[in-house]
C-alpha cells in the first residue's frame, strides 16, 4: 500500500487523462503547488504539468533534473486526486522553481 502524501515542491508522475480540448494529458510529471496538509485533508493536490514541449512561452519555467529538457507549464493549474491519478514521487524541485512558478501564476490570478 502506498502511503505517499505529496507536498509543495514535489515532482510526481500523475495521470492527466481524460482531457478535453487543448488540455495537457497523458501520464506525465507535475510540480505540486499545494501543501502536504491540503493533500492529507482533501486527498487532492494542486499542480502544474511538466512538459518537454518547450515553446518559449512567458509562463514556462525551466526545471532541471528531468530526463529531457523540460518546463513547468505554470499557467496550467489542475486540482487532482493524487491517489486516483496514481501519484508517484520522482524528485523535489529547487525552491527557485517553485518561487518562479508562483511569481508567474499569481499575476494571472490578479494577485
Amino acid at each position: 500500500m502506498n502511503n505517499y502524501i505529496p507536498d509543495r515542491g514535489d515532482i510526481v508522475w500523475l495521470d492527466f487523462e481524460p482531457t478535453k480540448g487543448r488540455e495537457i494529458g497523458k501520464y506525465r510529471p507535475a510540480l505540486i503547488l499545494s501543501s502536504k496538509q491540503y493533500a492529507k485533508k482533501t486527498g487532492m493536490v494542486i499542480c502544474s504539468p511538466i512538459s518537454t514541449s518547450i515553446r518559449g512561452g512567458l509562463t514556462e519555467v525551466k526545471i532541471d533534473g528531468m530526463d529531457k529538457p523540460s518546463v513547468v507549464a505554470s499557467a496550467i493549474v489542475n486540482t487532482l486526486s493524487f491517489k486516483d491519478r496514481k501519484a508517484k514521487l520522482i524528485a523535489k524541485a529547487d525552491k527557485r522553481v517553485i518561487d518562479e512558478v508562483l511569481s508567474k501564476l499569481l499575476p494571472l490570478l490578479g494577485v
